[in-house]
């Protein structure tokens, strides 16, 4: 009778061992599944971040997405919207919501752990760069005068919380950042944070410059070929004022395999009349399908050329090839690295930004800093990375408070 009872115990141990063996054998293969097949997250869903969600919808073969916003009712019916809208063309992409804070780091790396994205897209802002077009006019422009660089720590904040948790997770992605890439790419690659490249900016300018091109030469657009380097600031002056506002940048035009000596002036003259956009809100269709660009062409390895801001932590603007592998510059015959790199540096200056430091210390320049104490009382000469988060919320605290006194 002890045999047995003996026996038995060693059965069920037995048993239990080859359970237990089965169980860490189904996790290891459940992970290698899951770390084998391609997928998206996207953090942020609001204007820029929406639109991107519903045409990464609409692409036949889309792998999973995941979305997530810290708006639980407002990231399901944004989620919701785009597998409605895809069905409506016949299609049914995976799509999932969660709901979380990244401010909540911990939590951030271990949904980024679970998920193992093949691309992360950050469209998360604590103020988005279209908000101080919707003030009147004369207003606008009074605070539009300090340009781009002191809206600085809005658009670096949650994406250095994102940053971290993807370091945290020590998972191998690529990150997709649209806050502001010329500078908010370079300071993370300053600290080893460096997203893989930014989206827009320069290449809204380029979709525009070869429509123009297109118009002026009366060619087909398909046959259209731009080569520019730019900084934020260009791409952001000449579609809205017809000329560089002083700021230098390459062109290089080509017509099939044929480069055109095309005269800047009139190029530059051309794209209002000739390639004229909506602006604001209207404008982000057209930076949406850039992030949708370079997101598909990183998932389906398209090897193709593009252009974006940041690519692997440079400031500015750049023509790439985006692959499986992430983004490399790729510049044409003639312009080497080093002047593409000047361009852009010197570009800064035109945003409002001095300097980035080899800290990532982010310096104003006077003229800049100068607009946001007069006009707001917020001192933005300096910004220190460690210091950025409360930065924000005193600027944004400011800007609220000033916008509101307009309206009375």
């Amino acid at each position: 009778m002890v045999g047995s009872f003996k026996r038995a115990a060693d059965h069920l141990l037995i048993l239990k061992n080859l359970l237990r063996k089965g169980f860490v054998l189904c996790e290891t293969l459940r992970k290698e599944f899951i770390m084998g097949q391609k997928s998206i997250m996207i953090f942020g869903l609001g204007e820029l971040g929406g639109y991107t969600l519903e045409f990464l919808a609409r692409v036949p073969n889309i792998p999973k997405i995941v979305t997530v916003e810290v708006r639980e009712d407002w990231g399901l019916r944004k989620t919701n919207s785009a597998i409605a809208g895809a069905s409506q063309v016949g299609l049914y992409p995976d799509i999932q919501f969660v709901q979380l804070d990244v401010f909540d780091i911990d939590k951030t790396a271990n949904l980024l752990k679970e998920i193992q994205p093949t691309v992360v897209y950050n469209a998360m802002s604590l103020q988005s760069w279209w908000v101080i077009t919707t003030l009147p006019s004369e207003i606008y422009k009074t605070i539009d005068e300090a340009r781009f660089g002191p809206w600085f720590p809005m658009h670096f904040v949650p994406a250095y919380k994102l940053m971290q948790a993807v370091k945290k997770a020590g998972i191998k992605t690529h990150v997709v950042n649209s806050a502001f890439p010329d500078l908010v790419n370079p300071v993370l690659g300053k600290i080893g944070m460096a997203p893989t490249v930014g989206i827009g900016n320069i290449d809204n300018f380029l979709c525009q410059s070869r429509l123009v091109v297109s118009r002026m030469l009366k060619v087909p657009l398909r046959s259209v070929s731009v080569y520019i380097v730019c900084p934020h600031f260009v791409s952001y002056y000449v579609t809205r004022f017809g000329n560089s506002g002083g700021a230098s940048f390459y062109l290089k035009v080509m017509v099939d395999d044929k480069v055109i000596n095309i005269n800047k002036e009139e190029f530059l003259a051309n794209l209002i009349p000739l390639g004229r956009r909506p602006g604001g809100t209207q404008a982000n269709p057209v930076v949406a399908s850039s992030s949708c660009k370079i997101i598909t062409g990183i998932l389906f390895d398209t090897k193709e050329l593009g252009h974006a801001p940041g690519p692997n932590g440079l400031s500015g603007g750049y023509p790439i090839k985006i692959s499986s592998k992430g983004v490399d510059v790729f510049l044409p015959e003639g312009l080497t690295l080093e002047e593409a790199i000047r361009i852009n540096t010197e570009g800064q200056a035109f945003d409002g930004v001095e300097a980035i430091q080899d800290d990532g210390t982010v310096v104003i320049t006077d003229k800049s800093a100068n607009v946001f104490k007069k006009v707001l009382n917020f001192d933005c000469k300096i910004y220190k990375i460690k210091e950025a988060e409360d930065k924000a919320k005193e600027l944004d605290e400011k800007f609220k408070k000033w916008a509101e006194a307009q309206k009375k």
